[in-house]
């Protein structure tokens, strides 16, 4: 086992992927698990120290305190965080108060007393707070308990060491000092998470705004536009008994109740994504685009273009899979509905492939592709290349706010009369660990 990996117990590893409330308990678990491991580092110090010098008394105390380090390190790594908490405290007050009184007071025991406190303030969390401050009165009473006794509070018939060295005041001021620096850096990083954390969600917060205002915009024009349309081909219907002419007025008015339809669909689904929670999952790409193929084959043109699927052995995806599915859905349709039906050989294309930590997928065509001076401009709320365009303007931008949620990145590269490619990766480690 790597050292890294020694000092990144489970837990760590979910933190990446919730950044949220429960993220704060597991990272006081994290810590917990790294003074341990950085306490076992300085046991194994004293240890070695010890049987060079000879000093045999105090090895059995060291090897002791050596395995109730060991053991509560695995229960923190089974999850059971609260009886590893518990076992250690008070075991381990028990140790250094019997160790203090054995050795004499130059030895520094008494600054490892200091240094359980602090981590006992930092290893639990909120809602065991008051199970903190019992531990930490039990150091404290031990060491008022030890001052008063002037470290003598068994008497002075036992004693592992009859004088100090040098050696023993040093590791134990350094070890207690190494603690609770790191207590104290834990504390900081944790107000300096919840304060950029907040200011996210503020910036969130202002962004949803501005996007809602704008909705609320457009939706006054595009809601009503195609009502307008359809309640003035009724009124011609009404007017018109002719046959031929009521069904070309009917066929009008259902595609202006379909283009109503379709922005509806597309404000709702905009509405889920800024809303939803991820749920991270295993997806299988071959079933994921089967089942989108089959919901856009009745499509117009959709029956004359190949689609091409280039998996490189993929099968398994872990992201969300509702995400993903709008997202593909939206670029094939896209692609599909700006085609060059003109040309011998119309394709779309998908790739997935596995690049480092991440997995990217492109959807690209030989269709009539995007002009440069529009490229910049596809991904905006309400943007419409053509005044032809059937549209709400709201696909590739929700396709790009679900590819930001899934923490990817996504491109063009488009040339007119060649076709188009959009590009995606998604980061795959850390969504790999929110499952295990």
């Amino acid at each position: 086992m790597k050292l890294t990996s020694f000092l990144r117990p489970t837990d760590w590893s979910k933190l990446s992927a919730t950044e949220g409330i429960l993220s704060y308990e597991l990272r006081k678990n994290i810590v917990f698990s790294q003074i341990l491991v950085l306490s076992m580092v300085g046991l194994l110090i004293h240890l070695t120290a010890d049987l060079f010098r000879g000093d045999y008394g105090i090895v059995g105390v060291v090897i002791f305190t050596m395995l109730v380090t060991g053991y509560t390190y695995y229960l923190n790594e089974k999850k059971k965080h609260r009886q590893a908490r518990t076992f250690f405290f008070v075991t381990t007050n028990l140790v250094f108060f019997l160790l203090a009184a054995w050795v004499p007071r130059e030895c520094a025991v008494n600054i490892l007393f200091v240094a359980l406190m602090g981590i006992a303030l930092v290893a639990h969390p909120y809602r065991e707070l008051k199970l903190a401050i019992v531990y930490v009165s039990i150091s404290l009473l031990a060491l008022i308990v030890l001052e008063i006794t002037n470290y003598q509070p068994l008497g002075n018939s036992f004693r592992l060491l009859e004088q100090s060295s040098l050696f023993n005041s040093i590791i134990n001021i350094s070890s207690a000092i190494v603690i609770l620096s790191i207590c104290l850096l834990f504390s900081v990083h944790s107000n300096h998470r919840a304060e950029v954390f907040l200011l996210k969600r503020e910036n969130q917060l202002i962004k949803t705004n501005e996007k809602l205002d704008r909705i609320l915009y457009s939706a006054s024009h595009d809601l009503r536009a195609p009502l307008n349309s359809i309640k003035g081909l009724m009124n011609l219907a009404a007017m018109d008994a002719q046959s031929e002419n009521l069904k070309y007025y009917f066929s009008l008015a259902d595609e202006r109740i379909a283009k109503l339809d379709r922005f509806i669909i597309d404000i709702l689904e905009f509405s889920r994504s800024t809303k939803s929670q991820l749920a991270i999952e295993q997806v299988s790409i071959h079933e994921l685009v089967n089942e989108i193929a089959d919901a856009l084959k009745y499509m117009e043109g959709a029956s004359r273009i190949e689609l091409i699927r280039e998996f490189s052995e993929i099968d398994f995806i872990t992201t969300d899979r509702r995400s993903l599915s709008v997202i593909l859905t939206n670029l094939v349709s896209n692609s599909v509905k700006y085609h060059n039906y003109q040309q011998v050989d119309p394709w779309i294309k998908i790739m997935v492939e596995r690049v480092a930590d991440k997995v990217c997928i492109s959807v690209s065509d030989n269709g009539t592709g995007i002009p440069n001076d529009q490229q910049e401009k596809v991904f905006d709320m309400f943007f419409r290349a053509t005044d032809q365009s059937t549209g709400s303007g709201l696909g590739l931008f929700i396709v790009k706010e679900m590819v930001d949620q899934l923490n990817g990145h996504i491109s063009l590269q488009s040339n007119v009369g060649h076709g188009s490619r959009f590009s995606f990766c998604i980061p795959q480690e850390e969504n790999d660990r929110v499952i295990e």
